[in-house]
């Protein structure tokens, strides 16, 4: 008789045993769980208010007229390429001069884009001024100005046109005509002869 106690007395201290492990492995879980739920919350929120701030600040507007699709006012990131620009506008019309459009160019705020017809940059060869017709002024915008209406200018071959853009890529648009000197080459003389040729927009 006595032994038969002592073996349910030890089959009752394992269930008590088994039952405490049980209610402390449920009340660790519980306890755990809102802690895990509030870092996965909280996390995707801010990174979504940081993205916001970074894209609200990137936003500038160019406007594209001449031989696009859609010519009008763009809303684009800063520092987006020309391409990126022209392929909102609809692309080149079939009369663009897509050769003289450097699609590279990274554009900046209040930038105005001008794809001329095939054949129009020749006049602009005979006038420097056409270039600047709609703003107003006389010469060439010198932010937007191509290879070849770089060489229009006077004294200026395929050699320092290059520079001039190569500049303005390396360095973004020009604040200035005098910024100009800074270019390799571009001394006082040579800025007296181009100053009354260009201009910055």
């Amino acid at each position: 008789m006595q032994s038969l106690i002592e073996k349910y007395r030890t089959v009752l201290v394992i269930l008590m045993i088994c039952a405490i492990v049980l209610i402390a492995y449920i009340l660790k879980n519980a306890s755990a769980a809102p802690v895990k739920e509030a870092t996965f919350t909280a996390a995707p929120a801010k990174k979504e208010k940081e993205l916001e701030e970074v894209e609200s600040v990137e936003k500038v507007y160019v406007d594209v007229k001449g031989e696009v699709v859609h010519p009008g006012l763009y809303e684009v990131r800063h520092g987006d390429r020309l391409k990126f620009v022209i392929d909102r506008a609809g692309g080149f019309t079939a009369e663009a001069d897509k050769k003289v459009i450097n699609l590279a160019v990274k554009v900046s705020d209040e930038m105005m884009i001008y794809v001329p017809k095939i054949g129009e940059i020749e006049t602009t060869r005979l006038a420097p001024s056409m270039p600047g017709a709609d703003s107003g002024k006389d010469g060439i915008n010198i932010n937007t100005a191509t290879q070849q209406e770089f060489e229009t200018l006077p004294g200026i071959g395929p050699a320092k046109a290059s520079t001039f853009i190569q500049y303005r890529e390396e360095n973004g648009p020009f604040k200035a005509i005098e910024e100009i000197k800074n270019i390799s080459g571009v001394g006082e003389k040579t800025f007296e002869k181009l100053k009354e040729y260009i201009y910055v927009q």
